[in-house]
């Protein structure tokens, strides 16, 4: 059956044992992150959802996004940091992140924990920059 006929509505739900993780693309990752990819879009640059798993010191490129987006802590200790935030924020389960547009940030695990979150991206693309540094990471 098509996803239409049984969804008629356009409603869907996902189980997250049916959706498999893959390694995440290492030119926009530093170390060990899987990315599942629970929610795709119906639409160009439409909503979307991912499920991110980092190994203890993995971290994402800096990096934008053109629309709006929601990070979900759900697992272990993670960290995030936009432009203009002097260090890294610790992040815990049940923790949320509002991540404005057009402002450059990063997000990962710390050095001594794995990290899952939730990205729930509401519209828009994603602009890679650059590699996060030991000193912008500034974990031991």
């Amino acid at each position: 059956m098509s996803r239409e006929a049984a969804n008629p509505a356009g409603f869907e739900v996902v189980s997250e044992t049916d959706v498999a993780a893959s390694a995440a693309d290492p030119a926009k990752f530093t170390g060990r992150v899987s990315r599942a990819e629970v929610l795709p879009a119906v639409r160009p640059e439409g909503l979307r959802g991912h499920r991110f798993a980092y190994r203890a010191g993995a971290r994402s490129h800096w990096h934008v996004h053109t629309g709006e987006q929601a990070l979900v802590a759900v697992e272990g200790r993670g960290l995030v940091q936009w432009q203009g935030l002097g260090e890294p924020r610790v992040l815990e389960p049940g923790d949320w992140v509002h991540v404005q547009p057009g402002i450059a940030h990063w997000h990962g695990a710390t050095a001594e924990s794995d990290f899952v979150h939730l990205a729930i991206t509401a519209t828009g693309a994603t602009e890679w920059g650059a590699a996060v540094t030991s000193s912008e990471y500034g974990q031991p």
